[in-house]
């Protein structure tokens, strides 16, 4: 029987390739001078991305939230919902892209921000993957103003990352155009997403049947 997070990770495979069709399909369209209605076929392919990523998130919640399906390795969760955040990531963003939307930078100046945001809080749990113990030691013994004190520390330093993440997304935004600027976005939060997910694979982590 093949299982549910299998499924999950071959849609999400197809969703991606979707979006690079899109992308793809767009610029060809535009090298060809094609008509208005033409200019809408990125659009129908992308529709079909997002319809593809509403079913892979509601396997991912499934796998991940409850027991439904039986037993779901930790590796296996972990592999499926990196293509989800890279899924999801590259829906918002190439929805900028599309025939209409490619000439309201307002509209593609919210995108971006809010593709930002999401790349700025997978930082946050990026450090705390990492340092999450060292800032919780001592909490399990009543150690609370030890473990603020590095929180009020890590905190700072954390927020000068993420500010500077910040300040680096919108220089790009501002200086290139919403599709390379996208493109380094999207390309930072594959990098950061495929980090850490190979650091925790090599891991130890006990697992239940």
């Amino acid at each position: 029987m093949v299982r549910l997070t299998t499924i999950g990770n071959f849609l999400s495979g197809i969703g991606l390739t979707l979006l690079g069709v899109t992308i793809g399909v767009k610029y060809l369209l535009e090298s060809l001078s094609a008509t208005p209605e033409q200019m809408q076929y990125p659009f129908y392919i992308w529709i079909g991305a997002l319809g593809i990523l509403g079913v892979v998130l509601i396997i991912s919640i499934i796998n991940t939230f409850t027991e439904m399906t039986g037993f779901v390795h930790p590796d296996d969760k972990l592999l499926s919902n990196m293509l989800v955040y890279i899924h999801a990531l590259g829906t918002l963003l190439t929805f900028g892209m599309l025939e209409g939307i490619d000439a309201d930078e307002v509209t593609q100046g919210y995108l971006f921000d809010m593709g930002t945001m999401i790349v700025i809080a997978y930082i946050f749990l990026f450090v705390f993957v990492f340092f999450g113990s060292k800032i919780a030691e001592g909490a399990e013994t009543g150690q609370v103003k030890e473990m603020t004190s590095r929180f009020m520390l890590v905190s700072l330093v954390l927020g000068v990352i993420m500010a500077g993440v910040y300040l680096l997304m919108s220089i790009i935004k501002n200086t290139w155009s919403y599709g390379w600027a996208s493109g380094a976005l999207f390309l930072l939060a594959v990098v950061l997403v495929v980090v850490i997910v190979f650091f925790l694979g090599r891991r130890y982590e006990p697992v239940g049947e």
